[in-house]
């Protein structure tokens, strides 16, 4: 009997919960969906490759954040390189697909549900209290009597042909924590003492006396891990204005594959586009602050199809140009792409102050114009 070092630190690093999800980038409004697949054709990556994909592509990015941490024995059996290729698109609809080290902990202890198979990830996140899908739950893989096995049993399923939204939503909304207490009770019959025990049965075996401080875990560290965006989005905006303000309430998905719905336009950003996509782009997002004029012309003189283009011009500024010459200055903390999207939505001179709305909140941004459209 050692108890379970890796359950204790999860638990202890529930404190640090919103330390972990800003690693991933997750907003306030944002839930945070961590996805988890084990080994085996019948994992859920071994099932449905393309999950975390059309999930991301079927779910407000405002709204949700997706990470993904698949375990490592997947790339040792296809190779490295293979895996690559496979989460390509994956990473192009804004995934965060995790290094085969220890960032899932982090992961595990951030996420509002996760979606897994019949994996240990899976088990841990139910130990921690967090809502639980399953995507594959294929009971004829662990023991009949185990823990797992009953929690396979008793989970709800992730339905991949229906709307993710209903599904995810009402999971969040009706979870109960001690439903899978009876459950998660048989992971460990030491909770929060592993430290303890195992330091005792090391040293008893070395025959030497404990020192004198409590045992501890180091804490579970905040991996650092690089930003994540998509590299495309669909967009769609309802648009208000006065004299002083022009409003809008936006909806941005991830695309892999770019959309052609008449009431969106795409969103590109030009560090990563994903293939195919600029030349279908009505909005592309650079980050050229060496020359951003001579960007933006040549960008847009290239790109015929192209209605905007914007790139940071300064630390605190983004310069925003239409095809029809208008050139403007953005004046925006926060989400100046989104502020983009609104330009393009109302492709006219704007009034001085702009106003999109995200997943429910407001982000407001001041505009100059350098040069009118006539001039």
């Amino acid at each position: 009997m050692a108890g379970d070092p890796c359950l204790d630190r999860l638990q202890s690093a529930l404190a640090l919960r919103e330390n972990h999800r800003q690693t991933f980038g997750a907003r306030p409004a944002q839930r945070l969906i961590f996805l988890s697949s084990t080994w085996g054709e019948k994992s859920l990556f071994g099932r449905s490759p393309e999950l975390p994909r059309k999930l991301a592509e079927r779910l407000p990015l405002d709204s949700y954040r997706l990470v993904l941490a698949l375990h490592p024995n997947i790339g040792q059996g296809h190779s490295r390189w293979q895996l690559e290729m496979w989460l390509a698109d994956c990473r192009n609809a804004g995934v965060h697909v995790l290094p085969a080290e220890d960032a899932w902990l982090s992961a595990l202890v951030a996420a509002d549900l996760t979606i897994g198979d019949h994996g240990s990830v899976t088990f841990y996140s139910a130990c921690l209290g967090t809502p639980i899908l399953l995507a594959e739950a294929p009971e004829d893989t662990v023991d009949p009597d185990s823990p797992i096995a009953r929690l396979l049993r008793a989970a709800p399923h992730f339905t991949m042909d229906a709307d993710p939204l209903p599904q995810l939503e009402q999971t969040i909304a009706e979870h109960d924590p001690p439903r899978y207490t009876e459950i998660t009770d048989l992971a460990t019959s030491l909770p929060g003492k592993s430290a303890d025990t195992l330091r005792a049965l090391l040293y008893q075996g070395m025959d030497l006396p404990q020192p004198p401080r409590p045992a501890t875990f180091l804490a579970l560290p905040r991996p650092s891990l690089p930003a994540v965006t998509p590299s495309a989005l669909s967009v769609r905006v309802t648009v208000e204005s006065t004299a002083t303000t022009l409003s809008g309430v936006l909806s941005r998905y991830p695309t892999a594959t770019p959309p052609r719905a008449d009431d969106a336009h795409l969103v590109v950003y030009a560090d990563e586009p994903g293939a195919g996509s600029l030349e279908l782009a009505d909005v592309v997002i650079g980050n050229a602050r060496t020359d951003p004029v001579h960007w933006a012309g040549t960008t847009l003189r290239a790109l015929p199809g192209c209605r905007w283009v914007a790139t940071p011009a300064t630390a605190s500024s983004w310069l925003a140009v239409s095809a029809s010459g208008l050139v403007v200055e953005l004046l925006a903390d926060d989400v100046p792409d989104g502020f983009v999207s609104l330009l393009a939505a109302w492709d006219a001179e704007p009034p001085p102050e702009l106003r999109v709305e995200l997943a429910g909140q407001v982000h407001t941004a001041k505009i100059r114009t350098i040069r009118p459209a006539d001039s």
